[in-house]
């Protein structure tokens, strides 16, 4: 197992669940897995918490086109200067210790993007 800490930027999760969290994760886990993980722990309490999506991971990736939509903002380092790369390939697997800084609706944001059908996402990411 690994250690990730994963900082979400967003109120209406924050409400539910801490903003910043250690998360333990298998060895070969990316930022999608990290995500669901957090999804987990979201349901565990309810719905999500906004009615136009129906996790975090749906808010903020397209399993279809594996990338973040233009307005989430993410960033990862493992120490201040050290940048991960997580943006181009949201499924590359995670060193240990990285801290990641995920915003679901970034700022300066020129075109949004509306998030896939929940049933076109959840069949993306279930390979079917």
């Amino acid at each position: 197992m690994k250690k990730i800490k994963l900082v979400i930027q967003e109120p209406a999760v924050s409400t539910i669940i801490s903003s910043e969290m250690m998360l333990s994760l298998p060895e070969e886990a990316s930022l999608v897995d990290a995500i669901n993980e957090v999804d987990g722990m979201i349901k565990s309490k309810g719905d999500f918490p906004l009615a136009e999506y129906h996790s975090l991971l749906h808010m903020v990736y397209d399993p279809v086109k594996n990338r973040f939509y233009n307005q989430v903002a993410v960033t990862a380092y493992r120490e201040p200067g050290e940048m991960v790369m997580v943006r181009d390939n949201p499924r590359a697997v995670l060193p240990e210790g990285v801290t990641v800084v995920l915003i679901p609706s970034g700022g300066c944001v020129g075109e949004w993007e509306e998030a896939i059908d929940y049933e076109k996402f959840h069949k993306a990411l279930s390979g079917k």
